[in-house]
């Protein structure tokens, strides 16, 4: 009995050896053979360079090499999309696009039809980064299809706005997936200037997370032509969209009036207080020297803070700190603008 148990297990531990023997020939093998198609792929890239080069930028007549193998493709898709990165003009970039609608039209689109979802989304990548114009068909079934994910949804959107679509706006608003304020900011600052006036146009239908981004692409493009569209949501009811306007102007260094400004450094808001207080950066008017010498005292740490900073910046603020460290009565106030007398005299 005792000899049979014994048996039993070498038979299971020599099975489980050969088991794992076999599996780490395999991985071996795998990776030896992706290892010779990488530099394959290598080597191709550096025989194809010059020619390439040459096609899309000194615009010769042909491109003298016939795709024969995955391997070409894969080496000149690499290839043009290094070019395309680094290429500036319109014409190279027209050049491109035509070159990989005709060389690389079927080969994208078996990525797009691929059971695996990296090899799809590398296909949206490539289309997007070539301006790909012929892949409508494919693209849309793609997008209706049951096994969208939310990533290629998103890639997918981005190409949308890429080739001016017009229904950008509805599939922005009533998405596939449930997108983020992330997502949405990704995507408007992919968009060309005539795109966003499209959505700053339709601002009061956007659901409010889009709302929220919008404000935030404005902000981080710096465009002065907006300037007016964000001062006029300083009066909105909305607190949120207040703080996030203020924050916009902050961001495009916009000069606000400080009659427009005060009544924010009132707010019952310390978010709102706060992002109004960075935006005297800009001003630095006398009109607003009591309001930040009141905001020293703030129950927010981050409003006394940004308040006696302020100050700093301005004519008479100093002195102006160096009486509320002499004089207030209330301790934060005095240490807050001790702090930063200290750091002003630096």
């Amino acid at each position: 009995m005792f000899g049979d148990e014994i048996f039993y297990f070498s038979v299971v531990l020599v099975s489980l050896l050969l088991i794992l023997l076999l599996l780490f020939s395999y991985l071996l093998i795998r990776k030896l053979t992706e290892n010779n198609r990488r530099a394959r792929v290598e080597k191709l890239k550096e025989d194809y360079r010059l020619a390439l080069f040459q096609y899309l930028k000194e615009e010769r007549d042909e491109f003298p090499v016939n795709f024969r193998s995955p391997l070409e493709v894969k080496a000149l898709l690499e290839l043009t999309s290094g070019f395309a990165k680094v290429l500036g003009g319109d014409a190279v970039r027209e050049r491109i696009r035509e070159f990989a609608e005709t060389r690389f039209q079927s080969y994208i689109f078996k990525g797009l039809t691929h059971r695996r979802w990296s090899i799809r989304m590398n296909a949206l990548y490539w289309i997007e980064e070539f301006n790909m114009r012929n892949m409508t068909v494919p693209l849309t079934r793609l997008y209706d299809s049951a096994k969208l994910t939310k990533s290629e949804e998103v890639q997918l959107l981005k190409i949308y706005i890429m080739n001016d679509d017009a229904d950008i706006p509805k599939k922005l608003i009533d998405p596939r997936h449930p997108l983020t304020e992330f997502d949405y900011g990704s995507l408007f600052q992919s968009m060309s200037g005539q795109q966003l006036d499209r959505f700053i146009g339709l601002f009061e239908e956007l659901p409010l997370m889009i709302r929220y981004a919008l404000i935030e692409s404005i902000g981080i493009r710096g465009r002065q032509s907006d300037s007016p569209f964000l001062q006029g949501l300083l009066d909105d009811q909305s607190v949120e969209i207040r703080i996030r306007a203020l924050k916009a102007i902050v961001e495009m260094e916009y000069y606000l009036a400080p009659t427009l400004l005060t009544k924010h450094l009132v707010s019952s808001s310390w978010q709102e207080r706060l992002m109004a207080i960075k935006a005297c950066e800009f001003i630095r008017s006398p009109e607003l020297l009591s309001y930040l010498e009141d905001l020293i005292g703030d129950q927010s740490f981050y409003v006394r803070s940004q308040a006696a900073q302020a100050l700093l910046r301005l004519d008479s603020g100093k002195e102006l700190l160096r009486q509320v460290a002499a004089t207030r009565e209330d301790t934060y106030a005095r240490d807050m603008a001790e702090q930063w007398l200290e750091r002003g005299s630096v």
